[in-house]
């Protein structure tokens, strides 16, 4: 993968604590890779203390894969960032493994196509050292105009 994509935070509209994709790490049209680090800080924030041992809890796994598409559909969007991301709908989605505290989990995204406003995904999630997390054969997504979500 050779093209390189702006920083996830420049894409997505938030920032820490609900942006779950810390880096793009490959780039080629209609694929993207991306990295989240699992830091213990982080769990036990979440937790509201001491959650050792401590795994990412499946719905992040999930929302951190969902915001990698994101990006992909937002930066071949060429410039039309004044939009936002809704996921409408997943299929086989299955999440084998949780990553723990201090593992760097990959998420390895494809868009599927794309009809206007409309995109399908697949992928999968795995530690960086090839242990697999997760599982998707389908997941769509819907950009919309910010301004016709009430924001």
């Amino acid at each position: 993968m050779s093209q390189t994509v702006p920083d996830p935070g420049h894409l997505l509209p938030y920032g820490y604590p609900a942006l779950h994709v810390d880096r793009v790490t490959g780039y080629e049209a209609g694929r993207l890779t991306a990295v989240k680090a699992v830091s213990s800080h982080e769990l036990d924030a979440m937790a509201g203390g001491s959650s050792r041992p401590a795994h990412l809890p499946a719905s992040l796994l999930i929302e951190s894969f969902l915001q990698a598409c994101g990006i992909l559909l937002k930066h071949e969007a060429q410039g039309d960032q004044e939009t936002l991301v809704v996921f409408a709908a997943a299929r086989e989605m299955t999440v084998q493994d949780l990553p723990c505290a201090g593992e760097l989990v990959v998420h390895t995204v494809e868009c599927l196509d794309r009809d206007g406003d409309v995109a399908e995904f697949t992928g999968s999630s795995a530690t960086s050292d090839g242990r697999p997390l997760m599982s998707v054969t389908r997941v769509t997504a819907l950009q919309k105009p910010a301004e016709s979500l009430g924001q």
